[in-house]
């Protein structure tokens, strides 16, 4: 008979400075992965709670104060900006439950997983993809028989199971646990979102591209989709439950199956669902027509990664496609009357301040409803990260400053002063322009909108003020 057990998953809080852009634009988003596996456990007859310490802010001993005691596992999920705070987490909960095992999982946990269990920063590591470990361990599999796992047995040994080889069929997996989940505190990005209540989706795991700067190794070679009817059913659970008005779709890139997102575009017409939404895409994976569909089913806005307008970048990045291909995306998506959100990087291998240049002017003159700018950041399991650090050129090892906001990259072609100068003035001069500030006032479509932009671009402009007096940037 298998015993029923408690799991605690939890969602460490991420460390974001005040002088860093994100502090203004960041969204909140539900800890999907885990709610997910929260889902799974109950559904095996066993019980669980979910803290999300990041929406709700929480220090290490107020979540220690809402573990119950009477718990078996608990999970710690973390990206690589989130691991100094999940392994303090992890260590404050080994002094006080020390009869509770402790599992982490994530990306950053993924690549790390012999050092994180051999340091005994955790008992295993659960590698890629939690569903089925999480299956196999409800129903009381033995540790050494559960792909996927590193683990550490009780003569301290660390033991690598192989890898899955399968994955988890997304439309057989259950809908997350929300009712465990703070629903009232998320919200999407700044700008991402024309209605609130907004809350993020994922509905595929996988992408096209096989950029350097980008971990793909997670889910496999192959991408998977959720069926058009699922996300229906996904969304009017959403709006039922929660009245969630606006989803912001967080697929890597939403577009790669057009058959399957024009499904679903028509049956959000047929049902008359009133949703409005964004999303990320490729330029390379959108056409006119299907943008008409998008846009007559709810679509206001999409987010195209254009990283930079340098060609020679663009290679050494492995992005695959091309200046041509954003002019054509662009003007297709304006011409079906959906927002550009352009995301940009700046200090990529063999940048330089006119190709940094270049990139703002593109953005600026690409009519562009807004822009985000971020710092190359090789993050580990990267082709990136694994070029630089085998030449000992990666600047430091302080994965709170994995940001997005600070150079890592040590470069032959740039300081790295000299990039994070470009940083600060990207926003500047895309952000604090007279034209892009009239426009707003206008575009708006109500006074709480016009009061959430008026504040963020306040704070914009104090932030980039104290970056710009503090470190005599300009």
């Amino acid at each position: 008979m298998i015993q029923y057990m408690n799991f605690v998953f939890i969602h460490p809080p991420r460390k974001i400075e005040k002088n860093n852009i994100w502090s203004v634009i960041n969204s909140e988003n539900p800890p999907l992965g885990l709610a997910l596996l929260a889902a799974i456990w109950d559904e095996q007859g066993h019980t669980s709670q979910i803290i999300d310490a990041a929406a709700l802010k929480l220090s290490v001993q107020e979540i220690i104060e809402r573990i119950n005691p009477v718990t078996d596992y608990i999970g710690i999920t973390a990206t690589t900006p989130e691991i100094s705070s999940a392994t303090s987490i992890a260590r404050g909960i080994r002094k006080i439950f020390p009869h509770i095992k402790i599992i982490m999982g994530g990306v950053h946990p993924t690549v790390f997983h012999k050092e994180l269990v051999s340091d005994e920063i955790c008992d295993m590591i659960v590698r890629n993809e939690g569903e089925s470990f999480i299956i196999k361990l409800a129903a009381g599999t033995p540790l050494h028989l559960i792909p996927n796992l590193t683990w550490r047995n009780q003569q301290h040994e660390v033991i690598i199971n192989p890898d899955a080889l399968e994955y988890a069929d997304l439309n057989n997996l259950p809908f997350p646990a929300y009712d465990k989940l703070p629903m009232h505190l998320y919200h999407s990005a700044l700008g991402a979102a024309r209605q609130n209540p907004s809350i993020g989706m994922v509905t595929s795991r996988g992408c096209p591209g096989k950029c350097t700067f980008c971990f793909s190794g997670m889910f496999g070679s192959e991408i998977r989709f959720t069926s058009p009817e699922r996300i229906i059913q996904h969304i009017e659970l959403l709006q039922a439950k929660y009245n969630i008005r606006e989803i912001s779709f967080y697929d890597d890139t939403f577009t790669t199956n057009k058959k399957n997102v024009a499904e679903l575009c028509q049956l959000l017409l047929d049902r008359r669902i009133k949703i409005s939404w964004s999303c990320f895409a490729r330029v390379d994976t959108v056409t006119p027509e299907l943008l008409a569909l998008m846009k007559e089913a709810g679509c206001h806005q999409i987010m195209y990664g254009f990283e930079t307008p340098d060609e020679t970048i663009l290679k050494r990045i492995d992005k695959r496609i091309s200046p041509k291909q954003f002019l054509n995306a662009i003007q297709w998506t304006r011409a079906a009357k959906i927002n550009i959100r352009g995301a940009f990087m700046l200090g990529s291998p063999g940048e330089t301040e006119s190709s940094m240049d270049k990139t703002i002017k593109f953005a600026k003159n690409a009519g562009l409803k807004f822009a985000v700018f971020n710092i190359t950041t090789p993050y580990p399991g990267t082709a990136l990260y694994k070029a630089y650090a085998s030449k000992n050129s990666l600047l430091h090892y302080n994965w709170d400053l994995y940001n997005l906001a600070q150079p890592i990259l040590k470069l032959d072609t740039i300081s790295d002063k000299i990039v994070k100068q470009f940083y600060v003035k990207s926003y500047r001069d895309f952000y604090l322009r007279p034209i892009f500030i009239f426009r707003h006032v206008f575009d708006v479509r109500s006074l709480s909108e016009a009061l959430m932009y008026t504040k963020a671009l306040f704070k914009m402009t104090v932030l980039l003020a104290r970056n710009f007096f503090h470190n005599k940037l300009f």
